[in-house]
């Protein structure tokens, strides 16, 4: 049966992930459909809990349709590393058809509403969607390009240059999928998680957070932030637009 391709982004009612790949590629309403058919077997994850343990079985595939979670590992000494954080229209598990054994821990950072899709469904994507599998492979390959970031963050970049590479990889990352307002978006972190991102300790988060208000470079409202000057940030952390842009097919 043909593709019907519209002429228009998913609504603001789709789900998250076809708001993420309607940014990228012009979607069938085929394809929209099956995407959401896919989303069908939801479970809501309370904040805090681990929904994926390093070295279990992992034997799904999620799809995050609201909220956030971290990916973390935990060294012997309970030191705990976070990875990245999975963002409404994430996915984790995509790849567990070629690996059954979670390589990290994931839990949820807030109430997190998670659709479970088994790993069969996804190479259906494959053989009968091929421009969701493209749309899924672009994921696959943004997600990489996050966790080179973080090592950059981690391994070269000043505390205050680490907390503005991050506030804009997040607002950048919820922008493309709508859920952003203006200069404003959601952070709902706590200093210790932060902490754990960025390899600081709590204090050191405390003063950049108050350093970067103090210069006027954001406005933090309980547990949302406004980036006042997005190029300023951008020249400050050295932070590269093109690792997250988004592109057409």
């Amino acid at each position: 049966m043909p593709s019907i391709i519209t002429d228009l982004r998913p609504s603001p009612e789709s789900s998250a992930i076809v708001r993420k790949l309607g940014a990228m590629t012009l979607l069938s309403e085929l394809e929209i459909d099956f995407l959401e058919s896919l989303q069908h077997n939801t479970v809501n994850v309370p904040a805090g809990m681990d929904f994926i343990e390093d070295g279990n079985d992992f034997n799904a595939t999620f799809f995050v349709r609201s909220g956030w979670a971290i990916r973390y590992v935990k060294l012997g000494s309970g030191r705990r590393q976070i990875l990245s954080y999975a963002l409404p229209g994430d996915v984790l598990g995509l790849h567990v058809n070629f690996r059954r054994k979670a390589s990290y821990s994931a839990a949820a950072l807030t109430d997190l509403e998670l659709a479970v899709v088994d790993p069969l469904r996804t190479i259906e994507i494959s053989q009968n969607y091929p421009v969701l599998a493209a749309g899924l492979s672009w994921c696959t390959a943004r997600e990489f390009a996050i966790l080179g970031d973080q090592a950059v963050r981690l391994g070269r970049l000043s505390a205050s240059e680490r907390l503005c590479h991050l506030m804009l990889e997040l607002w950048h990352r919820l922008r493309l999928v709508g859920d952003v307002d203006g200069p404003w978006f959601d952070m709902p972190m706590t200093q210790e998680v932060l902490a754990d991102t960025l390899g600081l300790s709590h204090v050191h988060i405390n003063r950049q957070m108050q350093k970067l208000k103090s210069g006027g470079l954001i406005s933090v409202d309980k547990r949302r932030v406004r980036l006042n000057d997005i190029e300023k940030l951008i020249a400050l952390s050295e932070f590269d637009v093109k690792h997250l842009a988004e592109f057409r097919l």
